[in-house]
């Protein structure tokens, strides 16, 4: 029988990550993966592959505005098999990467599925294995609708959407979430016909409104068709039957994507043989992301906490501290960025002001348009904002949404702001370069101090 100091359950960013920072610190490690290769969701079938495709998205945008730069391109085309295996080979480049530092940090790695004896001893591929502590990093997968399930043809979800060896000439999407936008934004600038069908009156629920209502004008710019307030009834034999406004109605799609979320995935674990408690079908942890039973411990998709491949990471590294007994009791979702890489991207930290009056805390919003800034204008990318909430009595900050192009790489910087508890006032001293869209994080920021320059 074989035994470690630290088994880890999933090689995602979250188990990986927690692995190797585990072996760095001198537990004996041990990672357990069921699939083909070492990476989760997030590096085979997710994050990765689309963020690829999203690249190729954009070029072929920036090729359309080159008119406008003076730059005529005659003739052109768009090959989806070399964009697909672009991005299998990305995928493939990075899968290595992390294998390659499984073996760097002495980490073994056993190919298979575990399932739980007890609370202290795995079995994996008719082999036990114990185990002081464990570490849970399972993910998630797909979720489906009552009324419509993935038949891996018609009705797909977001990884076979990824492996298509063709593109369908139209799609609908049903779910407007963060997947289900993003997505649009990729097969839209490949040529697909796409339509949005939405249940909430919202694109990504949860999201800043006036963020949620510019990306579904994007889109529409982008010819895809987004129903919001729509409830979808049938997907089959070709067609998509929904409600909106109280009317039936129905259109015709080769394909349908249904990505309505994802469900945490502890099929198999057989948590029954012990004290885990599940709730809703996510484990419970406490602060320490420490399950019911002393020992073992759970993060990412599994645990009811945002799904985001950097959150568990990062609760990964948490998770170790805690089994190394150093302290680490800091709010690390306070301060967590979310990214929709569509087109525009949207990034978002910390609190909206709804966020803000539902916590009962007296906030104010100041908001930075992008038509105001002479880079967004220089890179064609100008329907956004820059919107930062901070509580009246001290400004300090507490949420920052962005709108247009780089959100995804401004947002960090607000993040460390949050982080830090800093104030508008603090921040609006800050310098940034010029010309750059950075700078309408600086310009938001004096609005909030009381100074507006450019606006």
């Amino acid at each position: 029988m074989a035994k470690f100091d630290l088994v880890i359950i999933g090689a995602g960013p979250g188990g990986y990550v927690a692995a190797i920072y585990g072996a760095q610190n001198g537990l004996k490690t041990a990672i357990i993966e069921k699939g083909d290769r070492l990476g989760g969701t997030c590096l085979n079938i997710g994050c990765i592959p689309t963020k690829a495709y999203i690249e190729t998205a954009k070029y072929l945008r920036k090729i359309k505005f080159m008119k406008e730069l003076g730059i005529e391109v005659k003739d052109f085309s768009f090959d989806f098999k070399k964009a697909s295996k672009r991005k299998d080979r990305i995928v493939n480049k990075l899968t290595k990467g992390v294998e390659f530092l499984m073996e760097k940090n002495n980490i073994e790695v056993i190919k298979g599925t575990a399932s739980f004896i007890d609370n202290t001893t795995l079995k994996v591929n008719d082999e036990e294995v114990e185990f002081d502590n464990c570490i849970i990093a399972t993910g998630s997968k797909p979720a489906e609708l009552p009324h419509i399930h993935f038949d891996g043809d018609f009705v797909i979800s977001s990884t076979e959407a990824l492996s298509l060896e063709s593109l369908p000439k139209s799609m609908a999407i049903i779910g407007g979430g963060v997947i289900g936008v993003e997505f649009a934004s990729i097969l839209s600038a490949f040529g697909v016909e796409v339509t949005i069908l939405e249940l909430m009156p919202q694109l990504i629920p949860g999201m800043d409104k006036e963020a949620a209502e510019i990306l579904k004008s994007e889109l529409k710019k982008q010819k895809v068709k987004v129903l919001t307030d729509t409830k979808v009834l049938s997907a089959k034999n070709g067609k998509v039957e929904y409600e909106l406004n109280g009317e039936k109605k129905e259109i015709e799609v080769e394909k349908v994507l249904l990505a309505v979320g994802r469900k945490p995935f502890t099929n198999g674990l057989n948590l029954h043989n012990t004290d885990i408690v599940l709730e809703k079908g996510h484990i419970r942890v406490n602060q320490s992301l420490e399950t019911d039973v002393k020992g073992i411990y759970a993060i990412g998709d599994v645990i009811d906490t945002p799904k985001l491949a950097h959150l568990a990471s990062r609760e990964g590294i948490k998770a170790v501290n805690n089994i190394l007994g150093v302290e680490d009791k800091k709010d690390i979702y306070l301060s967590c960025p979310g990214v929709v890489y569509s087109y525009p991207e949207a990034a978002f930290v910390g609190m909206s002001i709804e966020d803000a009056k539902e916590k009962g805390i007296e906030a104010e919003e100041a908001k930075f348009p992008l038509t105001a800034n002479g880079k967004a204008y220089i890179e064609g990318v100008k329907n956004g904002f820059v919107k930062v909430v901070y509580r009246k009595d001290n400004e300090k900050l507490l949420g920052v949404h962005i709108v247009g192009g780089n959100a995804s790489e401004l947002i960090s910087e607000c993040a460390v702001a949050i982080s830090k508890g800093m104030n508008v006032e603090e921040l609006s001293g800050v310098i940034h370069p010029h010309p750059t869209v950075s700078e309408s994080l600086m310009e938001a920021f004096h609005i909030a101090a009381g100074y507006p320059i450019h606006i």
